[in-house]
C-alpha cells in the first residue's frame, strides 16, 4: 500500500519536525508527500478593515491588501521549498499545492485526495492573523475525512505504535482509520486501556481492539491497565516509556461528549507529548 502524506503548510510555521517526520514516513512506507499551502488571503483583508484607516472601496482594499498577502504568500512559499529539500533528501515523491482561501475549508478539501494529514500542534498565533493554530488542529478534526496526525514542536525518535483504547465510538473510528491508513506498517502495535477500577473492563476493551487489528492480519500486544491517576498522563507516560513513535486514539475520551471538543483526554495528551498523536473523529 502506498501511502500518500499531506502536510498542511499555512501561515504559521508547520516546524521543521512535520517535514522531517513527513519524508522519513514517505520513506520507510513507500509512500509520497504533498505540501497543501494555504494563504489566508480572508484573514488579511479583516487585519487592513479592522486597522482604523477609513476604505473607499474594492481598490483602496485590494492595494493595502496586496504586498501584506504577497508576504504571506512568499512565506507559504519559503515553507514548501523547504518541505521540498525534506523529501529530496530522503528521496521521496513529492508535489505541492498553494491555493488561497480559509485554511481549514482548503485543507479539508484536499484531504479527500490523501491517506492522512499531518498538523504540527503549534499553540501559538499565526503571523499578523492571530489566529490560534490550536484552533485550525481542532477545526480540522472535527470534520477531516481523513485522520490528523498532530506532530509536537519536539519529538522523541521512537518505534512502534501505541493504540489507547477505550471502548468508545470514537476509539473504534480511530483503530479503523489507522488500519486504512497504511501506518501500522510503521512498526508493532501495542493496545493499552485503561480504567480506574476494574482490569476486567481494560483487558475487554484491550481485547476487542486485538481482535478487530488480529482479523485484518496484524497481531498486537494488549496492555490493560488499572489505576487511579489520571488517563491522560498514563498514556503519555506509557508511549515515552515503552518507546513509542506514534499515540493513536479517539478524538475525545470515553464519557466526554458533553463537553468542548478536544477538552479533555485527548486535548491533554496532545499537549503533553513528545510523540505525534493520531486521531479521527
Amino acid at each position: 500500500m502506498s501511502v500518500r502524506i499531506m502536510v498542511a503548510v499555512h501561515n504559521g510555521s508547520p516546524g521543521t519536525g512535520t517535514m522531517e517526520l513527513a519524508s522519513n514516513w514517505a520513506d520507510r512506507l513507500g509512500g509520497s508527500v504533498v505540501g497543501v499551502g494555504v494563504v489566508d488571503g480572508s484573514g488579511w483583508a479583516r487585519v487592513v478593515a479592522t486597522a482604523g484607516t477609513p476604505l473607499t472601496g474594492v481598490d483602496a482594499l485590494e492595494v493595502r491588501h496586496k504586498p501584506m498577502l504577497a508576504r504571506a504568500k512568499e512565506h507559504v512559499a519559503q515553507l514548501l521549498r523547504q518541505l521540498e529539500e525534506h523529501c529530496r533528501r530522503a528521496a521521496v515523491d513529492y508535489q505541492q499545492v498553494q491555493q488561497t482561501g480559509a485554511p481549514q475549508e482548503q485543507i479539508l478539501l484536499e484531504a479527500q485526495r490523501h491517506d492522512v494529514i499531518l498538523l504540527g500542534k503549534q499553540t501559538t498565533p499565526d503571523p499578523g492573523l492571530g489566529v490560534p493554530a490550536r484552533s485550525l488542529l481542532e477545526n480540522v478534526l472535527r470534520d477531516s475525512p481523513r485522520p490528523v496526525v498532530a506532530v509536537p514542536t519536539r519529538m522523541e525518535a521512537g518505534r512502534g505504535i501505541l493504540v489507547a483504547y477505550d471502548g468508545s465510538l470514537q476509539a473504534a473510528r480511530a483503530l479503523q482509520a489507522l488500519m486504512a491508513s497504511g501506518l501500522t506498517a510503521l512498526g508493532e502495535v501495542k493496545v493499552l486501556s485503561v480504567d480506574s477500577e476494574s482490569e476486567e473492563i481494560a483487558r475487554e476493551h484491550a481485547s476487542r481492539a486485538a481482535e478487530y487489528l488480529a482479523a485484518h492480519g496484524l497481531e498486537a500486544e494488549t496492555q490493560p491497565k488499572v489505576t487511579d491517576r489520571s488517563v491522560h498522563q498514563v498514556i503519555v507516560n506509557e508511549a515515552r516509556r515503552q518507546g513509542a513513535e506514534m499515540i493513536v486514539m479517539g478524538a475525545y475520551g470515553r464519557s466526554r461528549l458533553a463537553e468542548i471538543f478536544l477538552g479533555s483526554v485527548s486535548s491533554r495528551v496532545i499537549d503533553e507529548s513528545l510523540v505525534p498523536v493520531f486521531l479521527f473523529h
